[in-house]
């Protein structure tokens, strides 16, 4: 929003003393109570302003915190509803309201409080005007999800990048799992000939964080879709479940000032976390037969007898393991 210049008339027929205070509303994206005012206007103005504006549509009423405060509505959107019948403008105003998170139908119509018939017929009608579309919801694929027809659906919607055409891309997702796996490995230990089980000392701290195995994916054109530092991690996350990465809090000055608990910095963006590959132990013993039959593990072994109350014969584990 720009102040007018010299001899410039407000957008949209707004007055003088409209443009004010919607400019004034339109600087508070949480909205203004209704006793809030510009410092240049004096009160009666400022509820004349108020009043035209919420007439337009450029203002609605919205609840916080059980009170209700005014918010500015975009003056395009506001123009398109001020087009529209009354059942229209209900419409169109409470799926604008939902953002591109959209709204279900069955929502609407509890907030529309509009027959059925009636919802049907206005919602046909804003469709055909390109006024809203229809989404589908990956979580909820029988529902039918309404927004504004110019909004790019969030990624709550439509799953982001794990999903492609409503379904989950398991193989997309475990492509992009080997590549991190990968990536960070190859920074997780030292490369000493001779030495396969080499690794860096506890003072080492140059290992991958969420940022720089995005640049990786990126620059290696791994993936077509343009992947976000949150995307990338949860692939690490889930790499992170699996154990095959560990994250590791880097060292910096204040440290001390740290808590031992890793949920209190999980989601604070100012702590990078780096990772660092797991090295799997690969046992050189050999596999004893005696093990592998439940006698090896058996809690009543030193009862078991041939001709006693526990014996071979009617052992519930020798049958449980030949069963399987």
């Amino acid at each position: 929003m720009t102040d007018l210049k010299p001899g410039e008339e407000p957008p949209f027929g707004l007055s003088v003393n409209e443009w004010a205070f919607y400019q004034y509303v339109f600087a508070s994206p949480k909205g203004i109570k209704f006793t809030d005012r510009p410092e240049s206007m004096d009160i009666q103005d400022a509820y004349t302003a108020m009043n035209s504006l919420l007439k337009k549509n450029a203002l609605e009423i919205i609840t916080v915190n059980n009170e209700n405060m005014l918010k500015a509505i975009d003056l395009r959107d506001a123009e398109k509803a001020s087009k529209l019948n009354d059942d229209a403008r209900l419409v169109y105003n409470t799926i604008r309201a939902a953002g591109n998170n959209g709204i279900w139908t069955k929502d609407l119509k509890k907030a529309t409080n509009l027959h059925t018939i009636v919802l049907n017929r206005t919602l046909k009608q804003l469709e055909q005007k390109q006024e809203i579309k229809a989404v589908k919801h990956v979580k909820y694929p029988t529902r039918k999800i309404y927004m504004l027809f110019s909004l790019t659906p969030s990624s709550e919607v439509t799953g982001g990048a794990w999903y492609t055409d409503q379904e989950l891309d398991t193989e997309f997702i475990d492509s992009l799992k080997t590549a991190c796996l990968k990536y960070i490995a190859s920074r997780s230990f030292p490369r000493i000939e001779g030495v396969p089980d080499a690794v860096f000392g506890a003072e080492h701290e140059h290992y991958p964080t969420a940022t720089e195995v995005r640049r990786f994916i990126t620059e290696s054109r791994i993936s077509s879709i343009d992947l976000s530092v949150q995307d990338i991690t949860s692939i690490l996350d889930l790499l992170v479940y699996d154990g095959d990465v560990e994250k590791k809090m880097p060292f910096m000055s204040g440290m001390e000032e740290f808590s031992d608990d890793e949920d209190d910095h999980e989601h604070d963006n100012s702590v990078q976390w780096s990772y660092k590959a797991v090295r799997k132990a690969v046992s050189r013993l050999p596999t004893e037969a005696l093990t592998e039959t439940p006698c090896g593990r058996c809690p009543v072994f030193t009862f078991c007898v041939e001709d006693g109350p526990i014996s071979p014969f009617n052992c519930e584990y020798f049958k449980t393991w030949l069963d399987w």
